[in-house]
């Protein structure tokens, strides 16, 4: 068991070199652009310790982008019911606890950031949910709305990590909930 132990510690220690490389390596170019080469020399491990893990560059920050997002679909599945200021409360502190996991997210891959990813699926895990429940005239205006909300709050966590994450996740959290309507438009 020890030695599982170790080989585990090896493993998380060696995936974190390469995600600490590829973070230091995106500031200054498209992932599209990164080689297996530059990452194993940043990261201080072989090519053939990079392919143990990852396909490619582009493979690494998607496989790492899926993770953040299955982390964040359990904050999700923990406030569904309209609970918004328990999402954000838990959103915020995620992002507060581990800054590495907001900068993988502002990464564009293909023309879209892992926020924009993130956005794509809260909206369509949590607003879709209650399309039914709308009235048929309004349909259109509730897709725009859904849009807006979704993406607004997206914005505003990526502005909030982007400015440093001066605030704390309860203040950020406040914010949140302050910007959302008072009441749940467009319904039956």
């Amino acid at each position: 068991m020890e030695n599982l132990e170790k080989t585990d510690r090896r493993i998380r220690r060696t995936k974190k070199a390469i995600k600490e490389a590829l973070i230091e390596v995106l500031k200054n170019k498209n992932v599209e652009n990164v080689t297996i080469k530059e990452l194993a020399d940043k990261a201080d491990i072989t090519r053939a310790t990079f392919y143990q893990y990852y396909r490619d560059p582009v493979d690494t920050l998607e496989q790492l982008q899926k993770e953040i997002c299955a982390d964040l679909q359990k904050i999700v599945e923990k406030t569904e019911g309209g609970d918004a200021a328990g999402f954000f409360a838990l959103l915020f502190q995620y992002f507060y606890e581990d800054k590495t996991k907001a900068d993988i997210l502002s990464f564009s891959m293909q023309n879209q950031t892992g926020y924009e990813k993130l956005g794509q699926y809260i909206h369509n895990k949590y607003m879709l949910r209650w399309k039914d429940k709308y009235i048929d005239k309004s349909l259109k205006q509730y897709e725009y709305y859904r849009y807006y909300i979704v993406f607004g709050c997206i914005a505003v966590v990526e502005n909030w990590v982007r400015d440093g994450m001066k605030e704390t996740p309860e203040e950020m959290t406040e914010i949140a909930v302050s910007l959302l309507p008072k009441q749940k438009m467009y319904l039956k």
